[in-house]
């Protein structure tokens, strides 16, 4: 079994503000939340970390330690979407590769299409009939794409 870790609020700065990250401090939330700003098409996007580190400095008790990577975008009435988040980082020894892993993941990732619609992004989702691309702002608009048809452009 992995061996958990205390992850203090120097060493998430050290690594995550190095690569442009900033503390952000989303509502209703308590724990370290950093934010980056990815332009993409002129499409308003900001890839967060939520880090498990409580106000103290400290990681949150093992079982709730997670470090999650979120991918957001703010629509044009100003309302902000989550995309999509990626696999946990758990707090163990590897933490910051596999919390670089996560990252480069969503980098490489960056929405390609824009909805012929709306406007916001065109997502991967998985639905009964196989993987496709749908409007991140689901369930305003229902504007789907197949990945056959993301190939071909």
């Amino acid at each position: 079994m992995a061996q958990y870790i205390n992850i203090s609020i120097e060493e998430m700065n050290e690594f995550l503000i190095s690569q442009g990250f900033v503390r952000v401090h989303p509502e209703k939330t308590v724990e370290a939340v950093y934010g980056k700003r990815v332009e993409q098409d002129n499409l308003q996007l900001t890839l967060r970390v939520y880090t498990g580190i409580n106000p103290d400095g400290n990681s949150r008790e093992v079982g709730k330690d997670a470090i999650r990577v979120n991918l957001f975008i703010r629509g044009s009435d100003g309302v902000i979407v989550k995309l999509g988040g990626s696999k946990r980082v758990h707090r163990v020894v590897n933490w910051r590769k596999n919390l670089q892993s996560r990252l480069d993941d969503w980098l490489a990732y960056m929405p390609k299409h824009k909805c012929s619609k709306c406007g916001m992004p065109m997502v991967p989702r998985k639905g009964k009939n196989g993987n496709f691309l749908g409007c991140a702002a689901y369930p305003t608009c229902f504007n789907t794409m197949s990945t056959k048809e993301e190939n071909e452009q």
